[in-house]
């Protein structure tokens, strides 16, 4: 009797692991996404009567869930390091669990279910996972809709944790439904599919057809740029296989193959600029005088363009976490991922990557983990934790425009992009080196993910990928155009500005911060009727 009950238990989890996998790319199957909760529920209700150590055997089977769906969507992370992968397969689906836990906690206080206290918890872990030291933003619910992004169009008010929002709501819905199917007589039973299909399922999609619709008109100026995929091996080429000036030599002809006097801007991808650039005189470099000496055959042309780099500290500099000392030399120094641009007539301007991957671009927590430092993962040369930028900054030129240089990871957080559409970005450019994971599901998924920042802030998107997907995309989602998966490519589009700000652009995750204080509030009353 136990083994069959513990095999039950099992295979619920198995199911709600394999709904959500298949909702995700490559299998592209949406539906599931509205179904993935429904055996997890099942499964909280069948433990809270069958056992006693309730709390122990549901933090084993949804973890079990949530760690196969982790698998099952982002398994090509193995790619790239194995050892990352399993650490970010088991960091980001434990918090996963303390939603259910905390949901079960209150069912078996209060006797019935309460499915709204769950959606709180969820999405509070949600915002978690965009602001702790161990962010993976990767598998938030409403990031299952960006292969569909017709379906999403009301994001531009609450971001993609409205998606998130909706997939809750229809699995609570139908949780509903099963548990009193047999319950109810007919009439109440069409009555209830009717009120819940129509509410949580089919109006967003019906509101979201209108948006798309009724978008204002509100370009009237246009940016002329031109994209670059050099489709450099990453594991051979790039970083170390071509010297770093022949590797900037065929991003520059490429581009050149474009460029007429119409052309405004040209954008290379990530570390285009390879063998760190010293900031502290970054204009005497040789490939900045490369560049400069490219300019002045297009001097109407503005480079943006990705850059690995360090900073020298001088004695009374106060010096980061990520500062680092020379071997042979009492001095210090900071490296990082970064973006510049330059042009014939402005200075440069550098930006330092702000959202820095876990595990590969810094340590979290470095005040308790410093002493793991020498464990980081080395892709591109640069192992070990980077200096950032405090905040988001965006790149103005003498064309009068403003730019957001959004470097790689940083794609994936959308109150981050909204917040260079409020310093006045006019194009979100995205640059990035997606070739680490192979073939894979991955550079798909990084690629329309930057869809759904189109949709939020209503802006339009370029793109340049050392290799995986380059492209334009437009405020509402679509593309305009796409590089192929490891090919040469460089790109031209003539791509609109639009000047307008959403509602999730000013107000960021609002919603959020609605569900963190219902989720927070009641919880302490959780704990306090436990207590007392």
């Amino acid at each position: 009797m136990a083994r069959n009950k513990h095999i039950h238990y099992a295979l619920l989890s198995v199911l709600s692991a394999l709904f959500f996998t298949l909702a995700w790319q490559p299998f592209y199957l949406l539906p599931f996404a509205f179904m993935g909760f429904i055996p997890i529920f099942m499964l909280e209700r069948k433990i809270r009567i069958q056992e006693i150590n309730s709390y122990a055997w549901l933090f084993v089977y949804a973890w079990l869930a949530f760690l196969l769906w982790n698998i099952g969507s982002v398994w090509w992370i193995w790619n790239a390091s194995a050892g990352g992968a399993i650490a970010a397969f088991i960091i980001n689906s434990l918090p996963m669990v303390l939603p259910v836990l905390l949901f079960h906690g209150r069912n078996r206080l209060n006797g019935k279910i309460n499915y709204f206290f769950f959606a709180a918890c969820w999405l509070s872990i949600e915002y978690l996972q965009f602001h702790w030291d161990l962010a993976f933003p990767w598998l938030i619910l409403g990031n299952v809709f960006s292969y569909i992004p017709v379906l999403a169009q009301w994001y531009e008010f609450t971001g993609v944790l409205g998606g998130s929002l909706w997939i809750l709501l229809v699995n609570m819905s139908a949780d509903t439904l099963v548990q009193n199917w047999t319950n109810w007589p007919i009439t109440i039973r069409k009555q209830q599919v009717l009120n819940k299909v129509f509410f949580y399922l089919l109006a967003p999609i019906f509101l979201s057809f209108y948006l798309l619709n009724t978008l204002p008109t509100q370009s009237t100026r246009k940016l002329d740029m031109v994209l670059v995929q050099p489709n450099f091996d990453p594991y051979s080429d790039k970083f170390g296989g071509i010297s770093e000036s022949d590797q900037l030599s065929k991003m520059l002809q490429l581009a050149a193959q474009k460029i007429d006097a119409k052309v405004q801007y040209v954008v290379l991808p990530e570390t285009a600029l390879q063998g760190l650039l010293l900031e502290n005189n970054l204009a005497a470099e040789p490939l900045i005088q490369q560049i400069k000496a490219f300019l002045k055959e297009f001097p109407h042309v503005v480079i943006i363009a990705g850059m690995d780099s360090y900073y020298e500290y001088s004695d009374s500099e106060p010096r980061g976490f990520a500062a680092r000392k020379y071997k042979n030399a009492d001095a210090y120094y900071e490296v990082y991922n970064a973006a510049l641009q330059i042009n014939s007539y402005d200075s440069i301007q550098v930006y330092h990557k702000s959202k820095l991957v876990p595990g590969v671009e810094k340590m979290p927590y470095p005040q308790v983990f410093k002493f793991l430092e020498s464990y980081a993962i080395d892709l591109g040369g640069t192992a070990g934790s980077l200096g950032q930028d405090k905040e988001s900054k965006v790149f103005k030129s003498y064309h009068k425009t403003y730019l957001a240089p959004i470097i790689c990871y940083e794609s994936v957080f959308p109150d981050f992009i909204a917040s260079y559409v409020r310093k006045g970005s006019d194009i979100l450019c995205i640059i990035t080196n997606d070739g680490w994971w192979g073939n894979t599901p991955g550079y798909r998924q990084h690629f329309d993910y930057g869809r759904l920042r189109a949709i939020e802030n209503r802006r339009a998107i370029a793109r340049s990928a050392n290799t995986g997907i380059s492209g334009f995309v437009d405020r509402d989602g679509s593309v305009l155009e796409e590089s192929a998966y490891w090919e040469e490519a460089v790109m031209r589009q003539a791509i609109p500005i639009y000047t307008d700000q959403t509602f999730y652009t000013k107000y960021g995750d609002w919603l959020s911060y609605i569900f963190l204080f219902i989720a927070i509030s009641d919880s302490l009353t959780l704990f306090l009727k436990r207590r007392y």
